[in-house]
């Protein structure tokens, strides 16, 4: 299937799938199924996090489809992340992922958030969580540790904004090679996705069907799928992809795995244009990038 083979090229001179298939709100038990159905559909890009609470899970599941001999580990990319509250100690929080995935290394490993957390020092006086003392830049040397080490091939962020990735720009010895964002027709973070493609920081899309949101009914979706004869998921995922991202799609469901990659059309500039049309009026979900 050529969505399946299609690839993307990073800053840092590797490449890596035009479609990824992530594991957020799958719960454990269901990992393994979802895991095999979606290489099986032919998915060789998996999105894990430390802070989804399944990597062990997913893990038992790779070691299962590796002695299976359906794939090989070279044959898939796969990424984890760094959550808020491990920015103090980069390398214990990427080895632990990588004691739970039951690997050697990652493809790409991405700073989960715009923030970070320190747990032990609690509240502030406001009750609000207090932010750890390590600037950007340190927390930064720490993750390009994690590709001199040969735990991470590649390194990013998530949830960033225009200003930190501009940052980050200036002081990184090895560039963020992702930026992963909440990006659908409603929430579009079209100013910031498209930014950071012009400085070559590919885009990841997370919830790109707008999970929770009105994506899925929207007229010009509707009517770019009747036309086509595809689906509303079809629809959101291919215009993700012709504004040049790397969609994350998720399904416990099969047939919706393999639907979710036969994206072999073409929608309009008019159609791109419509669903461009659709952003706002929706409130923010996961990460306000402004804030």
């Amino acid at each position: 299937d050529r969505m399946a083979a299609a690839a993307v090229a990073l800053n840092d001179g590797t490449r890596m799938p035009a479609l990824a298939f992530g594991f957020w709100q799958i719960p454990g038990e269901q990992c393994g199924a979802a895991l095999e159905g979606a290489i099986d559909a032919g998915y060789r890009c998996l999105d894990f996090a430390a802070v989804y609470g399944n990597e062990a899970e997913c893990g038992e599941a790779l070691k299962k489809v590796f002695a299976s001999g359906k794939v090989k580990r070279d044959d898939l990319y796969i990424i984890t992340k760094l959550w808020a509250t491990d920015w103090h100690q980069v390398d214990a929080a990427c080895s632990l992922s990588l004691r739970n995935l039951q690997l050697d290394y990652v493809d790409l490993y991405l700073v989960h958030s715009a923030v970070g957390v320190d747990e032990r020092a609690g509240l502030d006086d406001r009750g609000r969580k207090i932010r750890p003392k390590i600037p950007f830049h340190a927390l930064w040397r720490d993750m390009e540790g994690l590709v001199a080490s040969g735990k991470a091939r590649s390194i990013g962020v998530s949830n960033w904004s225009c200003l930190q990735v501009a940052d980050a720009l200036n002081y990184a010895t090895i560039p963020p090679a992702v930026n992963q964002l909440e990006i659908h027709p409603t929430w579009s973070s079209e100013d910031l996705a498209q930014w950071c493609l012009s400085v070559g920081v590919k885009v990841m899309a997370y919830c790109p069907l707008g999970s929770g949101k009105p994506d899925m009914q929207l007229e010009a979706v509707r009517k770019a799928a009747s036309r086509l004869g595809v689906s509303p998921a079809q629809v959101l995922l291919k215009w993700s992809l012709q504004k040049g991202y790397v969609p994350v799609t998720k399904s416990v469901n099969v047939a919706r795995m393999r639907s979710n990659l036969a994206l072999d059309f073409e929608l309009t500039a008019q159609e791109v244009q419509a669903l461009d049309a659709c952003e706002g009026g929706v409130a923010m979900k996961i990460c306000d990038h402004a804030g």
